[in-house]
């Protein structure tokens, strides 16, 4: 089983609200942005728990398919997207509940005697770099390639979810071939020709990554169309064309 990252001095203490509450006999309720490790913390509070997506259990009890009698405590992710939050937790009156959302949610939180708030990712640069070594020495293993680390692509905007599936397309992405790089054009190409798309239109998608390599590389377009071994108009022209932000 997965276990929540625990090694900034913030996640430290939610180690220790989370361990507390797993001895008592009071509901909680995990909050926090979309892949802060919200199910991971509520399945260390109850790891032998069934978990139940909020809106998913609510149609349930009203369609009498669940029998709730049975579970002396679950977990019930995005509890936010319950419509009737009250009567939802009402039935579920003598059931542990370790509820996760992604924000407070007031008509229900003094039903949690316990609530919890993990922050971003952003904010606990202990536990960021753990989990950018942990998936970086995975994507390794699977693409077989060397790369630093500091040479990857982090996405945070939706914190461990996004890390993740940056690693992997950042480490991909630098373990292809030329012969891969083709393969994959060729690929895309043929969709986008299936769709109408005429020469004019297929260009940009030669084009634009081109200048932005050069772009990066160079940084003033004086030296961009000088090794580029382009006229300056051409290129400026280019640069409007496409809509790019030099």
């Amino acid at each position: 089983m997965k276990e929540f990252i625990a090694i900034s001095d913030l996640s430290k203490k939610i180690i220790n609200i989370a361990n507390m509450a797993s001895t008592l006999p009071v509901n909680v309720l995990i909050i926090g942005e979309v892949g802060v490790g919200k199910k991971l913390l509520s399945t260390n509070i109850l790891p032998n728990s069934i978990v139940f997506d909020g809106k998913f259990l609510e149609q349930s009890i009203l369609s009498k398919t669940v029998n709730l009698s049975q579970y002396p405590d679950m977990i019930v992710t995005n509890i936010q997207n319950v419509i009737n939050k009250k009567e939802f937790m009402e039935n579920l009156n003598g059931v542990k509940v370790v509820a996760t959302s992604n924000f407070m949610i007031d008509e229900i939180e003094d039903l949690f005697a316990i609530k919890i708030d993990i922050p971003p990712l952003c904010q606990r640069d202990e536990d960021l770099e753990q989990l950018k070594k942990i998936h970086y020495e995975k994507a390794k293993d699977v693409f077989d390639v060397k790369i630093d680390l500091d040479e990857l692509d982090i996405d945070l905007s939706q914190n461990g979810i996004s890390l993740k599936k940056s690693i992997f397309k950042s480490v991909f992405i630098k373990s292809l071939t030329d012969d891969d790089i083709k393969k994959s054009m060729e690929y895309f190409l043929h969709k986008k020709i299936l769709e109408k798309k005429d020469y004019k239109e297929l260009l940009q998608y030669f084009e634009i990554p081109l200048l932005d390599a050069a772009k990066k590389e160079f940084n003033s377009q004086l030296k961009m169309a000088t090794n580029l071994n382009i006229n300056r108009m051409t290129l400026r022209k280019k640069i409007e064309q496409y809509n790019l932000d030099y």
